[in-house]
C-alpha cells in the first residue's frame, strides 16, 4: 500500500474499509496480500473490481472483498462505510448513499464467515484448525 498511501501503515484502524479502483491485488498471487490486509484490521475491500487471483485468496484467507463501481466513484477519503456482503449493499454514512452489487453466494458467504477456506473445511470435518482454535459446536 506504500507506493499509493505511504501513510497507510501508519493511520490504518481496525474496522476501517480500503476503497480501491481498477484490478485492485494486481500481481499479488500469493495469500500474503490479502492475509497482510486482513492481518491489519481492515473489515472490508470495496473495489472497482479486482485482480482474479486476489479474490479467489481473499475468499480462501476469509477477507471480506465486494465489486461496487458505484460506491468507489462516490466515496472520498475519509468517508465512513458500512457494508453488508450478504445483502451486496454499501453504505455511505456521509452522503447517506446507498449502493448495490451482487451478493455473495451463501456457499461462499460461509467460507468468510468462518474465517477463510482452512477453518470452514475444519468446521465441515469437525476438526481443530491449524492453530489449535476449535471449530463452532467441537469438543
Amino acid at each position: 500500500m506504500e507506493g499509493v498511501s505511504p501513510e497507510f501503515a501508519d493511520e490504518v484502524r481496525p474496522g476501517d474499509v480500503i476503497v480501491a479502483g481498477e484490478n485492485f491485488g494486481c500481481g499479488s498471487s500469493r495469500e500474503h496480500a490479502p492475509l497482510a490486509i486482513k492481518g491489519c484490521g481492515v473489515s472490508c475491500v470495496v473495489a472497482k473490481s479486482f485482480a482474479r487471483i486476489f479474490y479467489r485468496n481473499a475468499i480462501n484467507t476469509g477477507l471480506p472483498i465486494l465489486e461496487c463501481r458505484e460506491a468507489v466513484e462516490a466515496t472520498e477519503q475519509g468517508d465512513q462505510l458500512r457494508v453488508d456482503l450478504e445483502g451486496g449493499t454499501v453504505y455511505n454514512l456521509r452522503t447517506g448513499s446507498t449502493y448495490r452489487t451482487s451478493p455473495f453466494p451463501p456457499f461462499i458467504m460461509s467460507i468468510i464467515e468462518a474465517g477463510g477456506l482452512i477453518p470452514y473445511t475444519a468446521q465441515r470435518l469437525g476438526v481443530n484448525p491449524p492453530g489449535g482454535s476449535k471449530p463452532p459446536g467441537g469438543s
